[in-house]
């Protein structure tokens, strides 16, 4: 018997109806028919993508701003990774995005979602999800760019929001200019000052940026408002309490290019009471 996450792995990966010209015969096979050839894919994965989404008329990237393509990987019954094995993607939606089946490449035609699987062999993968946006044009703060911050030893009063709205150009029937929100797109935030980096997240004893959950976090995706934000937190704990917090939130375009109004630079003057 092979083991039991490739039997579930398998059991997951039946095909459904759009896909039963793929597969014939019994749809459930019994650990004999899997045999031990190490080429017989017995299982599918698809990966995840580092994005959350595709913009209109561009690739698929990774996080670093480099094209791309899907990729999966097909299990032989030794839970071996079969090289070269001979994957095919398919859309389950059609007018969202463009899929070439044997490499991966994928393109977005226009806003919306698409589900795509992998398949070998009359298996299938689990589906995912692939959500194109609209070209990012501008970013800018919401609220007030200078702010004052409570500072409490008892630290009920020590944290305050930093929100952004990301947008995309567009004309109004009557011919004037507006920002469309952009969803689904990455913003990052950093403290600047003082002396604050992605590297000291984790350390709760200083200045740190969080999520709506307190966790600390540096970046955000932007909602269906298009707007991105993080938490800036200062600890109850920390021995020297600064006058000031600066922190930066910057949107990058697909080839990396900073957005329009990228940093946007927040000042927040710590205000301590007794």
């Amino acid at each position: 018997m092979i083991a039991s996450r490739l039997a579930y792995k398998w059991l997951a990966s039946v095909p459904f109806l759009v896909f039963a010209s793929l597969a014939t015969g019994a749809a459930v096979l019994s650990c004999s028919e899997f045999g031990t050839d190490p080429d017989a894919a017995v299982a599918i994965e698809i990966d995840p993508l580092e994005l959350p989404a595709i913009v209109v008329g561009d690739s698929l990237r990774d996080a670093m701003g480099q094209v791309v393509s899907l990729s999966a990987r097909a299990f032989n019954s030794s839970n071996d990774i079969i090289s070269g094995a001979p994957i095919r993607f398919y859309l389950l939606d059609t007018g969202i995005v463009t899929l070439d089946s044997i490499t991966g490449r994928i393109f977005g035609q226009r806003t919306g979602q698409a589900t795509v699987i992998a398949s070998i062999g009359g298996l299938q993968s689990d589906r995912i999800t692939i959500r194109v946006t609209l070209r990012p044009d501008t970013i800018f703060g919401l609220d007030s760019l200078r702010r004052s911050m409570l500072f409490s030893l008892q630290g009920a009063t020590n944290s305050g929001d930093l929100r952004v709205f990301l947008g995309h150009d567009s004309l109004t029937s009557a011919g004037a200019d507006t920002s469309i929100a952009v969803p689904n797109y990455l913003v990052r935030f950093r403290i600047v000052a003082p002396g604050g980096d992605s590297a000291s997240i984790s350390d709760t004893t200083r200045v740190v940026l969080t999520n709506e959950s307190d966790r600390p976090s540096v970046v955000d995706t932007s909602d269906a408002q298009g707007i991105a934000s993080r938490r800036l937190r200062l600890s109850a704990a920390v021995n020297i309490i600064p006058d000031s917090v600066v922190v930066e939130a910057t949107a990058t375009r697909p080839d990396n290019s900073p957005v329009a109004g990228s940093p946007v630079r927040f000042i927040i003057r710590i205000i301590r009471q007794p």
